[in-house]
């Protein structure tokens, strides 16, 4: 079954309202900017006595698992260096939109890479509360970044199918999937991890900081190593990564502490098996809306 291409003016409002990298959801939710000066900060004049960051973080991400009504935007960029910086081997930039509105879930993401990225698509997925469709296109030449808002942006989605894989999962990773890393227990928390929390006007500011020691990468946050080695094609032997870093932004709305946004820093090095040592940075950064969830869409025929 195919159903027609979901162009709501709910969505295009949603583009409109975060066309660049650093601009917050529009809306009564705080507005906060890739830039923020606040994000990772550690400056004790805005130290909040009696809070934790860690308890504080994982009571916000309580909430969000549980949250039927969001906007998520989320942009990712990765830059692989060869020959100590003088080359650049790869990169990757990409733009998602993901809606949960009540049981539905709509979520596009468009992807671009660059040298030995590989992965230039477009895909999309829409769940209606019972069943669920998806749709791919790896074509290049419709993938370009936009010169207005520096994203990219695909001029076609491809058709929707019926989704073929496990629905449950799925829907599970797009409303739960923070990280790849395990961040479940303090005890995976690195020694450089800084548990305050810091307070500017309503918004709360903390860090996240987890220990990517190589004991760690082998064990618990295997998967994101994994990840990693799969994505840039690198060889185990030699593999490290610097501790990484998700700095928040949270609010209280409606009562409750609410991801309003974050963002992760990650750098790591590795050898490729063809163009040998390689260094790679990468930021991945969301912003949270609480206004304009709704997902209208042309009904399948």
């Amino acid at each position: 079954m195919k159903i027609k291409r979901i162009f709501s003016f709910a969505i295009v409002i949603a583009l409109l309202c975060a066309f660049a990298i650093g601009v917050a959801a529009c809306g009564d939710t705080p507005t906060i900017k890739v830039n923020d000066e606040f994000l990772g900060t550690s400056d004790s004049q805005y130290a909040v006595d009696g809070m934790s960051a860690y308890d504080l973080i994982m009571e916000a991400y309580a909430n969000w698992c549980d949250d039927d009504g969001y906007v998520r935007r989320e942009q990712f960029v990765f830059t692989a260096e060869v020959l100590g910086g003088f080359m650049t081997a790869a990169t990757r930039s990409t733009d998602l939109l993901r809606k949960v509105d009540g049981q539905r879930i709509y979520s596009q993401e468009v992807i671009l890479g660059t040298g030995q990225d590989t992965g230039t698509k477009a895909i999309r997925y829409y769940f209606d509360g019972e069943n669920a469709w998806d749709s791919e296109n790896t074509d290049g030449g419709d993938i370009s970044i936009d010169e207005v808002s520096g994203l990219p942006v695909t001029a076609d989605w491809g058709e929707y199918r019926e989704y073929e894989g496990d629905v449950a999962e799925q829907n599970r990773v797009l409303t739960e999937h923070l990280t790849t890393y395990d961040f479940s227990k303090r005890d995976y928390l690195s020694d450089k991890h800084n548990d305050t929390v810091y307070k500017v006007g309503d918004v709360y500011y903390c860090t996240m900081t987890l220990d990517c020691s190589e004991e760690m990468m082998n064990t618990v946050h295997k998967a994101a190593r994994d990840e990693f080695i799969a994505n840039t094609g690198a060889e185990e032997e030699g593999f490290s990564i610097e501790d990484t870093t998700i700095d928040f932004a949270i609010a209280k709305i409606d009562g409750l502490y609410k991801f309003v946004a974050w963002k992760r820093n990650e750098d790591y090095a590795g050898k490729h098996s063809v163009i040998g040592e390689v260094s790679c940075t990468q930021t991945c950064y969301s912003t949270y809306s609480y206004e304009g969830f709704e997902i209208t869409e042309e009904l399948p025929q």
